[in-house]
């Protein structure tokens, strides 16, 4: 054999080796704002934290662990043809909260046990527009509410606005909450959202916000769309 033909030989080999690789380099990873269908439902796992401000004394001022829970969300194509639109399709996070608060010789410490969650409607519980691979919000968050058990301990229970000593039922349904946008990674599959008010009141005194981090778990067509008329 020649050196020119083994020179041919040599490269042709190469770009089947490179072939091969390129192959082999996993499947497209669709983007958030490029679902691999015209309706796409997507799960992720998501994990929340609280941030609170304006407590009594500042007592309770701080950023607390929340909980775990899931959202779904559902992209399509817009009607007009041009961009996405995203839809808040569920959420539901099972908060896990306990703080202790203190001032001079006044001490509490108050466990919250709950789940929150938004209305089920057919068209979403809110509504927005994929932007440079974020998720912008458009409406309110519809039907946001959180219900489960205070439990109460310490010499401020019942007093300044703090739940009465030992365990009370919690109903919370805040007039107005607003997400800010979801923030995807290059790849599509993870999210966070800064913090976003989700409630405020006098009594107990606080303004509560809410951060979020997300994770895909599942993505589906959705090939049968309801019709909300």
């Amino acid at each position: 054999m020649n050196r020119i033909a083994l020179v041919q030989r040599l490269v042709m080999a190469a770009g089947v080796v490179a072939a091969i690789t390129v192959g082999a380099g996993g499947s497209h990873v669709a983007d958030a704002d490029e679902p691999t269908c015209s309706v796409a439902d997507v799960d992720y796992a998501v994990v929340g934290s609280l941030l609170l401000k304006d407590t009594q004394f500042g007592a309770a001022d701080g950023v607390y662990p929340l909980g775990a829970g899931k959202v779904r969300l559902r992209f399509e194509t817009a009607q007009s043809g041009g961009g996405r639109e995203a839809r808040l399709m569920s959420y539901e996070l099972d908060n896990h909260l306990t703080v202790n608060a203190s001032f001079a010789l006044w001490s509490t410490k108050v466990v919250t046990e709950s789940r929150t969650r938004v209305a089920n409607e057919c068209d979403g519980a809110a509504k927005g527009t994929v932007r440079h691979g974020d998720v912008v919000w458009s409406t309110k968050v519809d039907g946001y509410q959180s219900d489960g058990t205070l439990h109460c301990e310490g010499n401020v229970c019942g007093k300044f606005g703090a739940p009465p000593a030992g365990s009370s039922p919690l109903h919370e349904a805040p007039e107005s909450v607003s997400f800010k946008p979801f923030h995807f990674n290059p790849d599509g599959r993870t999210f966070s959202m800064e913090y976003s008010q989700v409630s405020h009141s006098e009594s107990p005194r606080r303004t509560a916000y809410l951060a979020l981090s997300g994770r895909e778990t599942k993505r589906t067509c959705a090939t049968e769309v309801t019709s909300c008329q």
